[in-house]
């Protein structure tokens, strides 16, 4: 049963009728009603006037007539069944006369005249014809033989339209009684603005229309005399055929309950008539979802039972009625079944408010208008604003919009505190934290049947997984294996992650089916045009890892298209050839040279010299010199200006190559070694507590152990690679230079955990196992060196101070050839960490014994 109204009109019926078994009237219940308001307003009248069954008034209701006529010829024997009130019979009553109801026949009697015919003259019955022409019956009877032939002559005095196209359309229209003399009579008189304008023709001139079109016929679609749209027009407003959208608007009245001028949606047994709006207030408008179990508006009444909105619209597999396609469709299982890509090419159209082409509202037709134009702003009746209606006032002066909306404020009966009402559990309110914490808001997962808290009547993982497969769909899985290895990949990852992420409506994910769906666009340069690196990062780094785009090193791709931007910048194209070939032989012939990817501190720094070398160019420009013609005085004057020191290279590649005069300029100043450190006290306990810390991940515990025993640099720690860590029975190598170093065996557990692990984070899942220890957000590329130094910081290592610390330490142990090779230190720097430190320590020794007044002994002697 697909209602608890049917159920109550069989209860009704049964009482008093036992001829007839309860499933057979549910039957018949269930196939004379096809609208529910009728069958309630039935259902009342019979609860209040029970007599009805049995008292054959023809004064019934037609509904109920049409009922009891349907009991009667099944076999109700107690039902009586209302008799025409002129003849008596129990037959279909569809005329209405003031003392009763009456059938076809005696209604025919009551309508018949006698008068002279048209056609013959004679004084005989007339049976009226097109714009109330009457004929007599005989010469309706003699027109019928010819009425083909006419009708093809008529039609082709004003279209050009094949004899058999015609008469193979005319064969198809109904046969019953006069119809094709009517329409060779209406063709007669109304032809030639029927075909001009088919909206304003009668209705079996429009069945007649619609059979040509389909027989073949070039003719024009009707079109609705309202909006012009093409869709079923089964109505008439102004004399023209309309759509059921236009008749509502043109027939619109005042509801009875909240006096708005819209159109009357339902009519109660009490003679009310209300808007939809106040109809869904109605308790029997809302009932349990035969399909989520939650108890909301009924949008559908399904065979099986009522369907929420959300469960009528959720997409299933079926066949898309417009492109054919077997894919998940919104209103499966109907008629109207339809894929969403469909679903969205179909609603877009230019909005006839705002121009844009949007997805709209009427798509297809005049009054086609976007979202935003259609919602009605207005007034707001409280604060004066205009803004969007939210809700009707309470003195029903006006809407209210939003933000005057008085919020129902309650006392949380989870958390006891005064808060917005998120939901009720037996009429208790619950705050906005508190309802999804109680069982009684879970819901069934429509597709697995786990009980948990839904998301668009999905739990968390079917919507993650639902997501995914919208974005690379089974066709695209099934073409290419490494596609299909990467959608599994995903199908393992955070639900609420992939959630989030299509909820922020990223680049990243349009740009996935995008790429995929065609190979031509799977390049770096296509990424590098579609949007900016922080965007385009997570699917180049995925694309990569599962091989379906090449590697390249990112920050050498982005450093060469800033170059070849801001070379574009130079008005002189003799200039800009010389900082070009600059460019090419200082810095991207050193940048493509490295084995390992660059740094973003070796990309920065010579972002800065070309900069200040085009201003230095500038500079030059706006004091009417050139580099051809520079001079000493004007680089002093510029070097005077600020500390420039980005010009030594540059003057002095010029020179070589005759660009310039020689010219010198201070070179950029050397680092210089600073003893500011922590006392190895102070590095001891650190690394104590670091190695004693279990919450601490591997990677950064391991990093921190390098930094504070062995003074190893971010920079240097993030290019290990899985071979360069060597594990065995007895201890735990390292490859830091020229020989391995043996970890002690505090570090020992952290460097296993690190060599082990070596996935990075991607768009929803960690990425494949990488060559890097430390392996970075861009596929091919190590972590960058201010990320690591950043994890020290938050275990409170200071990165600079311990690792000075600790390379004082080992100078005054080793000598500088083994700390080297050890620790993969350039010889150069611990040649001078040992002299910074042995000098250090003899000034502190000098210090001590003068302040002592200890005698220096006497080497003259």
């Amino acid at each position: 049963m697909r209602d608890p109204v049917f159920a109550a009109l069989t209860a009704q019926i049964t009482a008093v009728e036992d001829a007839l078994t309860p499933d057979r009237v549910r039957e018949i219940v269930a196939g004379e009603f096809q609208q529910l308001p009728v069958a309630r307003r039935t259902l009342d009248l019979l609860v209040a006037s029970p007599g009805l069954l049995t008292a054959a008034d023809p004064t019934s209701p037609p509904a109920l007539a049409r009922l009891l006529l349907r009991l009667v010829e099944a076999g109700a024997r107690t039902i009586q069944a209302p008799g025409c009130v002129l003849c008596g019979q129990q037959r279909p009553l569809p005329r209405q006369l003031p003392s009763g109801r009456a059938c076809n026949a005696c209604s025919r009697r009551l309508t018949r005249r006698q008068g002279s015919c048209r056609r013959c003259g004679h004084t005989r019955v007339l049976k009226a014809g097109p714009d109330g022409i009457e004929y007599c019956l005989r010469c309706w009877k003699d027109m019928k033989p010819d009425s083909t032939d006419r009708i093809i002559i008529e039609i082709r005095r004003h279209r050009r339209i094949a004899a058999s196209v015609i008469e193979q359309a005319v064969h198809r229209l109904p046969s019953a009684r006069d119809r094709r003399v009517r329409l060779m009579l209406e063709l007669h008189a109304h032809a030639h603005e029927w075909f001009a304008e088919p909206g304003v023709g009668s209705v079996l001139f429009g069945a007649f229309y619609d059979l040509l079109i389909a027989d073949g016929a070039r003719l024009p679609p009707r079109r609705c005399g309202g909006c012009g749209t093409t869709r079923t027009l089964t109505e008439r407003v102004d004399g023209k055929i309309s759509c059921r959208r236009c008749y509502r608007h043109a027939h619109r009245a005042l509801c009875d309950d909240c006096g708005d001028l819209t159109h009357l949606e339902r009519l109660l047994s009490d003679g009310r008539r209300l808007c939809q709006r106040c109809t869904n207030t109605l308790e029997d408008e809302s009932a349990p979802c035969v399909r989520c179990g939650t108890h909301r508006l009924i949008a559908y009444r399904s065979p099986t039972g009522p369907l929420c909105s959300t469960c009528r619209s959720s997409s299933q597999q079926d066949t898309c009625t417009v492109c054919a396609t077997i894919t998940a469709c919104l209103f499966h299982r109907t008629d109207k079944a339809i894929c969403t890509p469909c679903s969205d090419a179909a609603s877009v159209d230019v909005c006839t408010i705002c121009a844009r082409e949007r997805k709209c509202r009427w798509a297809g037709t005049a009054r086609a208008v976007c979202e935003q134009c259609a919602n009605p702003r207005e007034p707001c009746a409280s604060c004066g604003e205009v803004r969007l209606r939210h809700k009707r006032a309470p003195d029903l002066s006006g809407f209210l919009c939003w933000a005057c909306t008085p919020r129902i404020i309650e006392t949380c009966t989870g958390c006891g505190d005064d808060r917005l009402v998120n939901g009720r559990v037996d009429g208790h309110p619950y705050c906005p934290l508190c309802y999804p914490q109680q069982p009684e808001s879970f819901r069934r997962c429509t597709r697995c049947g786990t009980v948990t808290r839904l998301i668009g009547k999905h739990c968390a993982r079917c919507r993650a997984d639902k997501m995914i497969r919208e974005m690379i769909p089974d066709s695209l899985a099934a073409n290419d294996p490494r596609i299909a290895q990467l959608r599994e990949r995903w199908f393992l990852g955070a639900p609420s992650k992939i959630i989030y992420a299509f909820e922020r409506g990223t680049l990243a994910c349009t740009l996935v089916t995008r790429l995929l769906s065609d190979p031509t666009l799977r390049t770096h340069t296509f990424l590098d045009q579609i949007g900016t690196e922080n965007q385009t990062r997570a699917v180049r780094s995925v694309l990569v890892d599962h091989g379906l785009l090449p590697p390249r090193g990112e920050l050498l791709a982005r450093f060469e298209i800033w170059l070849t931007d801001t070379l574009q910048t130079i008005p002189d194209p003799s200039e800009r050839r010389v900082i070009t070939q600059f460019a090419r032989w200082r810095h991207l012939r050193v940048l493509r040279g490295n084995a390992t990817p660059s740094r973003a501190g070796q990309i920065s720094w010579r972002r800065v010299e070309i900069t200040g070398i085009i201003e230095f160019l500038r500079w030059l420009h706006h004091h009417g010199s050139s580099l051809a013609t520079l001079t000493q005085t004007e680089v002093d004057a510029w070097l005077a200006a600020d500390a420039r020191p980005f010009l030594h290279h540059f003057l002095n590649w010029t020179a070589r190559g005759d660009r310039s005069r020689r010219l010198t300029a201070p070179p950029p100043a050397s680092g210089r070694l600073n003893p500011q450190s922590i006392s190895d006290d102070e590095r001891w306990r650190l690394i104590a507590d670091v190695t004693a810390d279990h919450a601490i991940d591997p990677h950064t515990k391991f990093a921190a152990g390098l930094l504070l025993m062995f003074g190893v640099r971010a920079a240097k720690i993030v290019q290990l690679r899985i071979e360069d860590v060597t594990i065995t029975d007895d201890a735990v190598l390292v490859r830091l230079g020229s020989a391995p170093l043996v970890l002690p065996v505090e570090l020992a557990p952290p460097a296993a955990g690190a060599a082990s692990n070596r996935s990075a984070r991607r768009m929803f899942v960690e990425s494949v196992q990488q060559d890097w220890i430390y392996p970075g957000a861009r596929a091919g590329h190590h972590m960058a060196p201010n990320t690591l130094n950043q994890r020290l910081r938050s275990i409170n290592i200071p990165p600079r101070l311990a690792r000075t610390s600790a390379l004082i330490a080992l100078s005054q142990q080793l000598p500088p050839v083994v700390l080297s090779r050890l620790t993969g230190l350039e010889i150069s720097s611990a040649i001078a960490w040992s002299n910074a430190v042995g000098a250090h320590t003899g000034a502190y020794a000098a210090e001590v014994i003068e302040r002592v007044g200890f005698p220096l002994p006497d080497r003259s002697r």
